[in-house]
């Protein structure tokens, strides 16, 4: 298959004393990504140091990896990756937890191959697909965004199926591919979130611009790990409840 050179950007969250997560998405990628079609960038929160040594020892010259000594929130490094630090020149950007990894060898041709058999629908936004409904709060935080457009929110069924309620599709946050003029249009990830919730946000965000939502998620395991880190409430809810 032809790519063009430099296909995607490929963005990866390390986090803490969990080598062995690392490793196994790390590589993945090595093993699963052919050189020359993607930009590796890698950000390091509070990092093992077996994880400093595996990438020192295995990482190709051209990944770019960033240690940081504190865990800074994930969209707060987004932006600074997005938008300072790693601006993509590609594209496509893949934004990849790690507690995601890569388990097929036909993982690359078979996903940029439905990418392209779906530049006619617009093509822009690409993950497993899951729903939640809105928590308390959240329908005002979206209206308050740059990025809204008046679009009625969708409804989605509840357990009793005579009941919807306000909620959203979206790619879960773990493996997202974005085209990156989308990225841009949206400026994204939207400055007002800290760690939780943007998953389900930029659902709404591409919905709310009248984008497709494609859902493609071959060859991958995604949260694949027990969740670490920090937690907050998710963006805009109001509610005491704590993560998804």
């Amino acid at each position: 298959m032809s790519v063009p050179s430099k296909f995607v950007t490929i963005y990866c969250l390390l986090y803490g004393d969990f080598h062995d997560l690392h490793k196994r998405l790390l590589s993945s990628l090595l093993k699963r990504v052919p050189r020359d079609v993607a930009d590796v960038r890698i950000w390091c929160n509070t990092v093992c140091p077996a994880t400093l040594n595996w990438l020192a020892q295995h990482a190709p010259d051209d990944w770019d990896w960033i240690r940081c000594g504190t865990n800074v929130p994930k969209y707060k490094v987004m932006r600074k990756l997005f938008h300072e630090r790693a601006v993509p020149k590609t594209p496509w950007i893949l934004w990849l937890d790690d507690d995601t990894h890569i388990v097929a060898d036909t993982w690359w041709e078979e996903t940029v191959a439905h990418i392209e058999a779906k530049q006619t629908e617009n093509i822009c936004y690409v993950g497993q697909p899951w729903y939640v409904h809105y928590l308390d709060g959240q329908e005002e935080f979206i209206k308050a965004a740059k990025w809204y457009k008046g679009v009625p929110l969708e409804l989605h069924f509840t357990r009793n199926p005579q009941v919807r309620k306000p909620g959203i599709g979206f790619a879960t946050g773990s493996y997202v591919w974005l085209r990156t003029d989308v990225m841009q249009q949206l400026d994204w990830p939207d400055p007002r979130l800290v760690h939780n919730g943007g998953d389900t946000l930029l659902g709404e965000a591409i919905r709310q611009q009248g984008l497709p939502r494609h859902s493609f998620h071959f060859g991958v395991k995604v949260n694949d790990g027990r969740r670490r880190g920090l937690s907050e409430v998710p963006a805009g809810s109001t509610s005491k409840r704590v993560g998804r």
